[in-house]
């Protein structure tokens, strides 16, 4: 039960990824959001499923003794736990003034490229970049690798995590299926929470994170 309440964390945390998060509010301010998004997620579930099946089954097949495995874990949890304490400190903690920089070269970005093309392939495509696996991804993958569960059970299990880290775009997805007016409303107000507030909300789910990760590295290895 443990266990799957870290998962269920790390999942949360995920999904406050910030490409993805900016890929989303700009999705949501277009005229056909739906397309965008439904495209989008393919690709992300796609690579990001494929990715964490692959890193799964190819640790498992490494068959670690127990004794590599416990102080595997309690260096990875203590080492990610600090990272995440760092990741928390500089979230929670206004960005500081930035310099002027240069004027960059003028032209579209590839976000910009894909929108104005609006092909189904280069959505997908996109989905599959901008969702490389990240550190709260891949201490769940290891948590599910080294865990007691059947090979069936470690497929459900890097499946869920996916649906709970992409659950920013399947909400207003799913809403724009049921009821597009309703949603659209919606989502305005949740593209302003989300400005104000994802960078506050991620910092204290990595500060929580990295608390119980240390805690838990220097449980095992003592």
């Amino acid at each position: 039960m443990t266990d799957l309440l870290e998962l269920l964390l790390l999942a949360c945390a995920a999904a406050f990824y910030p490409a993805l998060l900016a890929v989303v509010i700009i999705f949501l301010g277009q005229p056909r959001p739906k397309r965008l998004l439904a495209y989008f997620l393919v690709g992300a579930m796609l690579g990001s499923v494929t990715i964490g099946l692959v890193a799964v089954f190819a640790l498992d097949a490494a068959n670690l003794g127990s004794s590599s495995r416990g102080s595997l874990s309690a260096g990875l949890y203590f080492g990610i736990g600090i990272v995440a304490l760092y990741a928390a400190n500089r979230l929670l903690h206004e960005p500081r003034p930035k310099k002027e920089k240069k004027p960059k070269k003028e032209g579209p970005s590839m976000t910009d490229r894909v929108l104005s093309r609006d092909r189904a392939w280069l959505l997908i495509l996109l989905g599959i970049v901008v969702n490389m696996p990240g550190l709260w991804y891949l201490i769940a993958l290891k948590d599910i690798s080294l865990g007691d569960y059947s090979d069936a059970e470690k497929v459900v299990l890097v499946v869920a995590f996916n649906v709970v880290m992409f659950s920013f775009i399947e909400l207003p997805l799913i809403g724009y299926f049921v009821d597009p007016e309703w949603t659209h409303v919606k989502v305005d107000a949740f593209n302003a929470a989300l400005h104000r507030n994802a960078r506050r909300v991620g910092g204290y789910i990595a500060l929580a994170l990295g608390l119980y990760l240390v805690g838990r590295g220097i449980f095992l290895a003592l």
